[in-house]
């Protein structure tokens, strides 16, 4: 009769044991469902990363093509080489035709050098005020050299403006009504 009990306690054990064995593979499913959910997110969340970084790519793509797109122009224009000039010479302004002056008096393009004048065509060529990387970037040039090539330029022509932005970078620009007049067109006079 005892081991009727005995086999009655071993039957108990057996299915307390499988019931803890159950309870610890559904913790386990649980968990692992958990953990599929967050990869779930996680992939999807990376899905919408890579599909921004994709729209960032294209735009600044199409941005280098337009910037490549200007260096060829730029490239492509051909400046004839003037003469170095004299410093502290005043450089040579043509005759005015009324006795009044206009506002905006317009240089003689021929007093700069091709490099400058390649500054001040990027210049013209823009809406937007321009820094000195912005123009070096466009130029293919070192920013110490177009800083010293715009000084060059202010000290010929009054036509280059500075803006000082809060956070202290220079940005240069040519004013509307100076790039109007230089984009005019010249009238060619025929002597009869």
């Amino acid at each position: 009769m005892f081991g009727f009990f005995s086999r009655k306690k071993e039957v108990e054990q057996v299915k307390e044991d499988t019931r803890k064995g159950f309870d610890s593979v559904k913790k386990d499913i649980d968990s692992i469902g958990v953990w599929i959910k967050h990869l779930d997110s996680e992939k999807n969340n990376h899905k919408k990363e890579i599909e921004e970084v994709k729209d960032i790519l294209s735009t600044i793509k199409e941005d280098l093509e337009e910037v490549k797109n200007l260096v060829v122009l730029t490239d492509s224009i051909k400046f004839k080489q003037t003469p170095k000039q004299v410093l502290k010479k005043q450089t040579g302004v043509y005759d005015v035709q009324t006795g009044v002056q206009t506002g905006v008096q317009t240089p003689n393009l021929e007093i700069f050098s091709s490099s400058e004048r390649t500054i001040i065509w990027v210049l013209i060529n823009t809406d937007m005020n321009l820094s000195y990387d912005d123009i070096a970037k466009i130029t293919n040039k070192q920013k110490s050299t177009i800083r010293g090539q715009i000084n060059s330029i202010k000290k010929k022509a009054d036509i280059i403006r500075e803006k000082i932005e809060t956070n202290g970078k220079k940005r240069v620009f040519i004013p509307e009504k100076i790039k109007e007049k230089m984009l005019k067109k010249r009238k060619v006079r025929v002597n009869k």
